[in-house]
């Protein structure tokens, strides 16, 4: 063999070899998931990872991607989130939880399955979680990308906020009122939208507080932003009481017809979309 031709082999070789370096890793195989929550089932859907199994919710399931119908749902129980032999059946590696079933997560983890606590109850923890998200699940990159994103939507949804009407939000725990304070995921999209939250004084680590119907006349809201909360078929009962309660007749939301009742679960439950609630609830119920 000639040294020309020695060269070009040795070349050729070295071409396919730095070929074969800079060629892509294989993908990496989605992990079995288990998301108990509406944020970590639909940011996880979003990364590329569908979830084997989800958890059930109560106010419904409007806020989960459509794509999602057909998962299996786990019901949910206090403090423990799912049973965990059903749990089981699905042999997921990593389940994406909340603080609100972190009881479970020991008899969970004790079974091998990577457990990760995270809902944000705020806005601005929306991005953070996302990109937590996206570590456990190994897509990072995926991640990082749709926080952007997200930050982006709700910089534009929270643009050009002119007014601040006084706003009220309620859990109704049946017929029993609760406000939403700034703590509360609720509470913080409706401040976002440009509501001043008559909460001041209330405090609570849960971020809802009871509150009377004497101390809803005398705070006088411009605006009442009702949540019903119970079982699915009480709701619409539900929402029909609090769109007419007599309670409620000398504030300038009921003077204004500005009494709104959401029945969905917009309110409650976080999810990556929220820059789409915010331009809602500004729209539809605060005018701004």
């Amino acid at each position: 063999m000639t040294w020309t031709r020695r060269f070009r082999r040795a070349a050729a070789l070295a071409v396919a070899a730095a070929l074969v370096a800079a060629a892509p890793a294989p993908a990496k195989a989605a992990p079995r998931v288990a998301a108990l929550t509406p944020f970590a089932a639909s940011t996880s859907t979003q990364l590329g990872v569908r979830p084997v199994v989800v958890g059930e919710t109560l106010g419904g399931t409007d806020q989960y991607l459509t794509t999602l119908k057909n998962v299996p749902r786990l019901t949910l129980s206090h403090p423990l989130g799912p049973n965990l032999e059903q749990l089981a059946t699905y042999n997921p590696r990593i389940v994406l939880s909340s603080k609100t079933w972190q009881r479970g997560s020991v008899a969970e983890r004790k079974l091998g399955m990577k457990v990760y606590e995270s809902d944000p109850n705020s806005v601005a923890a929306v991005a953070g979680e996302t990109r937590a998200i996206g570590r456990v699940l190994g897509r990072a990159a995926q991640a990082n990308a749709l926080a952007n994103r997200i930050d982006g939507q709700v910089a534009a949804a929270t643009r050009g906020i002119k007014r601040h009407p006084r706003v009220l939000v309620i859990l109704g725990v049946g017929r029993t009122p609760y406000a939403m304070l700034a703590n509360s995921w609720g509470g913080d999209v409706v401040r976002r939208a440009g509501g001043t939250l008559l909460t001041s004084g209330l405090t609570s680590p849960s971020g809802t507080a009871r509150i009377s119907d004497e101390i809803v006349v005398r705070r006088n809201p411009d605006v009442i932003i009702v949540v019903p909360h119970g079982n699915p078929g009480d709701i619409p009962k539900l929402a029909a009481y609090y769109r007419s309660t007599p309670s409620w007749r000398q504030t300038n939301a009921v003077k204004h017809r500005r009494v709104y009742v959401a029945t969905g679960n917009e309110l409650l439950q976080p999810y990556p979309g929220v820059a789409g609630t915010i331009s809602f609830v500004r729209k539809n119920f605060l005018h701004n």
